[in-house]
């Protein structure tokens, strides 16, 4: 029953954040139906657009960043990685400074090396800078840090990403921080999590 449950929380997760471009580019089409001014049309286009690859860019980022990964091999090139995240990050006002220095790194390593990403990127209402680094030294340690104004990350989101919680106390928005606790834990981790002001920093040396 546990996993069923995360499955469900993680896919009321994955619908809410697809349900606003979504919904843009029915909007888009139904503007495309009724609409004869060429302005409009065009203003139409470019909504479903964009519209278009935001959902593509959250859809290939959750792909990895939630799922079993099965298909993929024991380890990703990090470009990889950073290419998911420079697509999830493109025409945000968050400004992507990726600073991995490794080439290869273990699938698990990877996703929770995501996660992190996806937790300093909502971590940003406002816009800023997301930092994101990885290092392999004998302990391979990943970190990011997002700041901006009105950068956020509520205490109880920081508790559960550093000593998880009971999935009958988490919602659908809390269940990528429950996921990334738990590969954290799997990789032998443990998640260090410092806000500071307009600053959220994290971390784990596995």
């Amino acid at each position: 029953m546990t996993d069923l449950t995360l499955a469900t929380l993680l896919s009321s997760r994955i619908c809410h954040d697809l349900i606003s471009p979504v919904s843009a580019i029915n909007n888009g089409l139904e503007i495309m139906a009724d609409e004869q001014d060429p302005e409009m049309r065009r203003m139409a286009m470019d909504l479903i657009h964009s519209s278009a690859a935001s959902a593509s860019a959250k859809l290939q980022f959750m792909r990895v960043c939630f799922g079993a990964a099965g298909s993929m091999a024991e380890n990703i090139p990090l470009d990889d990685a950073k290419a998911l995240v420079e697509s999830l990050t493109k025409n945000t006002p968050v400004t992507l400074h990726w600073k991995a220095g490794e080439v290869m790194l273990d699938k698990e390593a990877v996703k929770l090396l995501l996660n992190f990403a996806l937790v300093g990127f909502e971590a940003l209402p406002r816009g800023g800078n997301l930092h994101i680094g990885a290092r392999k030294e004998g302990a391979t340690s990943l970190m990011i840090s997002a700041e901006g104004p009105k950068a956020r990350l509520q205490q109880s989101s920081a508790d559960i990403l550093q000593n998880g919680a009971a999935l009958s106390e988490i919602d659908a928005k809390q269940s990528s921080l429950f996921l990334t606790h738990e590969i954290a834990r799997s990789l032998g981790a443990t998640v260090h999590v410092e806000i500071q002001d307009e600053r959220v920093e994290i971390g784990a040396t596995l």
